[in-house]
């Protein structure tokens, strides 16, 4: 005597719906973080090319003001006050590690 057992699996169209939609969710989440990712990077690299931009600025008038000499106790406490300002900014970030020597 032989027995034959036949398996067959079917999925209702409600099932096959939602894998479709399953899929297609899962691939705009990773589109999505794609973009996100780069996004991201474009905020990163503006913020550095503002960096430059401002020590650079802070520099040239400190430059001004020590060439200036004799300047008022307000345009000392005001780059006093700028230059907090960006060391405040700073903070907030740690630095990058020092390689040992």
């Amino acid at each position: 005597m032989q027995i034959h057992i036949h398996h067959h699996y079917h999925t209702d169209s409600e099932t096959k719906k939602d894998l479709k939609l399953i899929k297609s969710l899962l691939k705009e989440i990773k589109m999505n973080q794609a973009e996100l990712a780069a996004e991201l990077r474009n905020v990163k690299d503006q913020n550095e090319k503002a960096r430059v931009e401002i020590l650079a600025k802070i520099a040239a008038l400190e430059a001004a003001i020590n060439s200036a000499g004799d300047v008022t106790p307000e345009v000392a406490t005001a780059l006093d006050e700028l230059k907090a300002s960006v060391q405040a900014d700073d903070d907030m970030n740690a630095d990058a590690p020092t390689p040992e020597a």
